[in-house]
């Protein structure tokens, strides 16, 4: 028995326009097909090739002119941070480096974590590490990362560097992401942050404070991100 399709039309549109332009399918300057065409050759209905088309002009790969159509401009490129699975996942096949500022260490929970906490994760304590992710060797994320210290053996000698953290995780805890929350700020860098960033300290940056759940009970996993989006924009699909 075939498994039933469940992706959006909308968004597989977006997906093959999106691999058409990055593959040189359609260069900056040229016009899309019109939306009569798209709906005949997707076989599809006009509000969904809208939807599709509006989506593309959200990540900067078109823009719409009254009486021309959909204009390939120059797209910067997309960070898929705001997706649970992940930053490996959501970056994709760009060049992602992981350096470790601090290394996985048990420690008690910070005094203000944004966050409530179970009874249970408050007697657990935590384990918290910290990293900065290049892309394309440019600093671009800065993560602090705390876990439930919760049947994770050995997790202090784990190496986090150039890896994915969910990924590790699952093979070695069974552990998994089955949902959460994340608050978004636009915020400055700072001295600190800066540095890291290799930014002015005045510069606009993205700051995240996130909490996703998993599969074992009070084991959850909070995340501060601090991100410089300026050759980027975030994108992810719900």
């Amino acid at each position: 028995m075939q498994k039933e399709e469940t992706t959006p039309l909308y968004k597989k549109l977006i997906e093959d326009l999106k691999k058409l332009i990055d593959d040189g399918g359609y260069k900056k300057g040229q016009l899309l097909p019109s939306e009569n065409d798209l709906c005949k050759t997707y076989h599809t209905t006009r509000p969904t090739v809208r939807q599709a088309l509006a989506g593309l002009t959200n990540m900067g790969y078109i823009i719409r002119q009254q009486g021309k159509g959909s204009i390939v401009s120059e797209p910067r490129r997309g960070l898929g941070i705001l997706s649970v699975r992940g930053v490996t996942a959501g970056v994709g096949d760009q060049n992602l480096k992981t350096v470790i500022l601090e290394k996985p260490v048990k420690q008690e929970w910070p005094k203000e974590l944004f966050f409530s906490l179970s009874d249970v994760e408050q007697k657990a304590g935590c384990l918290f590490f910290s990293r900065l992710r290049y892309i394309n060797n440019e600093p671009i994320l800065c993560e602090e990362t705390y876990i439930t210290n919760l049947n994770l053996l050995r997790f202090t000698s784990r190496n986090l560097e150039n890896r994915s953290f969910l990924k590790m995780l699952k093979e070695y805890y069974h552990v998994e992401v089955t949902g959460g929350e994340q608050k978004i700020w636009a915020t400055v860098a700072g001295k600190e942050k800066g540095n890291l960033l290799k930014i002015n300290a005045n510069t606009p940056i993205v700051h995240m404070k996130r909490k996703l759940n998993t599969n074992v009970r009070d084991l959850n996993i909070y995340s501060w991100l601090y991100c410089y989006t300026e050759n980027y924009y975030l994108d992810d699909f719900f």
